[in-house]
């Protein structure tokens, strides 16, 4: 028998290979480009879900092709397909991502939403995009997941702690080049918001070596708050 990880990787190449033969056709013909159509809408998603099941090679897939079905809502009309990528014939046509992850197959994936955020939570860009994507027209609709600390009163904007709420703030509150490094990976939500003045540092490591000691001490607090420290030093 193969092993599982291997039989999902060659199904996962089996579905990129129809998919890209389909846009091929597709741009032979002069049809636009910009939107999928409902079977590659069945393709990705069927792909994405059988990476989000993989033990190794289809986790490292499974952000990009989770933005892919967000960019295109590729929920709201998707063709079943087969393990090859091939339309089965029926349309299935869900209201959210929710409904997609959270749905039991065949209409959904039968997944728990957590664990759909677990895999991509070192993706910043996936992140915010799969919060965005989840946020529901009526706050009632759902409730918060555990582990995502979150309070809200009455005339307020909502707080908590999760990276993903972290990410939404940085995009809200700080400046585009930092905004820039956070997508990337260069610097931490966190790191933004208190270099920003937005939270509190608590616990800050510091190195021993001097001259990494105020490189970091730069990153965390500004150039400016380590010259005025300098002040108090020699004073």
């Amino acid at each position: 028998m193969q092993p599982v990880s291997l039989a999902m990787r060659g199904r996962s190449e089996r579905l990129n290979a129809r998919l890209a033969q389909d846009r091929h056709g597709r741009r032979q013909k002069g049809e636009p480009m910009s939107e999928l159509n409902d079977i590659e809408r069945g393709q990705i998603c069927r792909s994405a879900c059988d990476s989000l099941r993989s033990t190794e090679f289809g986790l490292s897939n499974f952000p990009g092709l989770l933005k892919k079905i967000i960019k295109h809502k590729a929920w709201e009309c998707r063709h079943l397909v087969t393990e090859d990528g091939t339309p089965k014939g029926k349309v299935i046509e869900l209201s959210s991502l929710r409904e997609l992850i959270t749905a039991k197959p065949i209409r959904g994936w039968g997944e728990d939403v957590r664990a759909v955020e677990a895999v991509i939570k070192d993706d910043p860009e996936c992140l915010a995009m799969f919060r965005e994507a989840m946020k529901c027209v009526n706050q009632h609709d759902a409730p918060k997941q555990a582990g995502d600390i979150v309070t809200k009163q009455e005339g307020q904007r909502e707080t908590g702690n999760s990276r993903a709420y972290s990410i939404d703030r940085v995009k809200r509150a700080c400046e585009p080049e930092v905004v820039a490094k956070v997508m990337s990976g260069e610097m931490s939500p966190n790191a933004a918001l208190v270099k920003a003045g937005i939270r509190e540092n608590r616990q800050v490591y510091i190195p021993r070596e001097p001259a990494k000691a105020a490189k970091k001490l730069r990153e965390l607090f500004g150039l400016e708050f380590v010259t005025a420290m300098l002040k108090h030093v020699q004073a």
